[in-house]
């Protein structure tokens, strides 16, 4: 059985385990007493360094922490371009517990066509870094790791993978949240995307507002927009939201609901690399 073992641990969260779970709890408090959401089956969640966008991911999953779950699908961006649309089975590891991959539901996707491969997940953080709030919030539950090499990030592609998500848990019976593992806007000359200049609230506003066409279209169950948007972004995980857009849309979902928005600036009060985070919940 293939171990994936973290490989963002000490980066982008704690790799010692009582420290990470000081740092979940401390986030936690922070969002104590924000609402719950009923029969969510779809999220969109960061996945930067916790000190950025910690209580983005505390407000997320607290969101639908009373929910319950027998799998996780969780799609996003493969960062390094490798792979196309691929699965994992096996067992990942976190420093605070170890998530099984549900491999009947990773089966299924195959059938579809969806790639497995343990060499496309080694050193992708963007699902990895969603893990410690699973176990932290939703218990013993199985996962389903998918990363989407960004060429295939277009309508028929996204739509496709969202449809065989929910014919895969239809088929299966399962009672499944879907996360998709973006964060929004990289602004600034470290990621070479300058389009506008100002002062730092000037800055930020701007970001916002292109932001909020994202969560717009997201709100809308707005499959085609959402890509045409992403395309035109930094939004690094566009494809894995349409994807699960597309796929709550088939599950009855009608509502989305935006939990939180920040950025990095708010802790590194630097302009020079600006990532910007959204908290959605889809129900």
């Amino acid at each position: 059985m293939y171990i994936r073992r973290p490989s963002a641990a000490g980066s982008f969260y704690p790799s010692d385990a009582r420290e990470l779970n000081e740092m979940i709890r401390d986030f936690l408090s922070q969002v104590k007493g924000s609402e719950k959401i009923e029969s969510a089956v779809g999220v969109v969640a960061p996945h930067a360094g916790y000190a950025f966008c910690g209580k983005t991911l505390a407000k997320v999953y607290s969101s639908v922490s009373e929910n319950s779950y027998d799998t996780v699908v969780l799609l996003g961006p493969n960062h390094y371009g490798k792979g196309a649309i691929t699965t994992c089975s096996g067992l990942w590891q976190t420093p605070i517990g170890n998530l099984k991959v549900d491999e009947g539901f990773v089966k299924e996707l195959e059938r579809s066509e969806i790639e497995n491969s343990f060499q496309v997940h080694m050193w992708e953080h963007s699902l990895e870094v969603q893990l410690p709030w699973i176990i932290a919030l939703l218990g013993n539950v199985k996962i389903v790791p998918v990363t989407i090499n960004p060429v295939f990030f277009d309508v028929k592609e996204m739509r496709e993978l969202g449809k065989a998500i929910h014919e895969a848990a239809e088929r299966l019976g399962k009672r499944m949240l879907c996360v998709a593992s973006s964060d929004f806007t990289h602004y600034g000359s470290a990621y070479n995307y300058v389009p506008f200049r100002g002062s730092a609230g000037e800055i930020l506003r701007k970001i916002k507002e292109e932001d909020m066409k994202m969560i717009r279209a997201i709100e809308d169950f707005a499959v085609e927009r959402i890509i045409e948007l992403g395309a035109a972004s930094t939004v690094c995980g566009y494809g894995a939201i349409a994807a699960m857009v597309h796929f709550a849309k088939l599950s009855g979902a009608e509502h989305a609901k935006l939990l939180d928005y920040r950025t990095s600036f708010e802790v590194s009060k630097s302009l020079h690399a600006i990532v910007a985070y959204a908290g959605v919940v889809v129900y």
